[in-house]
């Protein structure tokens, strides 16, 4: 027997708040990314925005990752900043699951949404939300304090560029 499902938008304001929240947040990180594509490449904030107005998250992880083997060399901060990109695709595959996925309800049943591999699931508790939001904050911080002043502009001031 199938089971009749609609889309739906959950009722709930703090849900609706929280998912938000995780919205905002991550494109907050899309940003630090964009500046640390501007900090590794030498480019004004503008020209990292322009140059990068159309690639989603995935391809600036690409592109620093290409940027930073160039500019920082191998060694301790690349591996670092390997790291944190690494973080940074995980958050936002959790994003995703979350944003790209279907919301619905059952006919006289529960709201629920689809997950990653086409199941219906319950829908995220705010506590997870709330959770997921504060992981992003952290680690576009994370991210953001290792350009201006911590281990990538350390390891830049050591490097000439472009490289003699």
């Amino acid at each position: 027997m199938t089971t009749m499902i609609s889309f739906h938008i959950p009722d709930d304001k703090d849900l609706l708040a929280s998912i938000g929240e995780v919205a905002l947040r991550h494109e907050h990180l899309n940003h630090i990314l964009r500046m640390t594509i501007k900090t590794l490449a030498g480019l004004r904030p503008d020209e990292a925005l322009d140059a990068t107005a159309y690639d989603g998250s995935r391809q600036l992880r690409v592109l620093i990752r290409k940027l930073a083997k160039q500019r920082l060399g191998e060694g301790e901060p690349l591996l670092k900043l390997q790291a944190l990109l690494e973080c940074c695709r995980r958050v936002t595959d959790r994003r995703n699951d979350l944003i790209h996925r279907i919301w619905a309800k059952e006919l006289d049943g529960e709201a629920v949404r689809r997950d990653s591999d086409n199941n219906w699931v319950p829908l995220p508790r705010i506590k997870d939300l709330k959770a997921l939001a504060l992981e992003t904050e952290t680690l576009t911080h994370t991210l953001n304090t290792a350009r201006l002043e911590g281990f990538i502009s350390e390891a830049m001031a050591k490097r000439r560029w472009p490289a003699e």
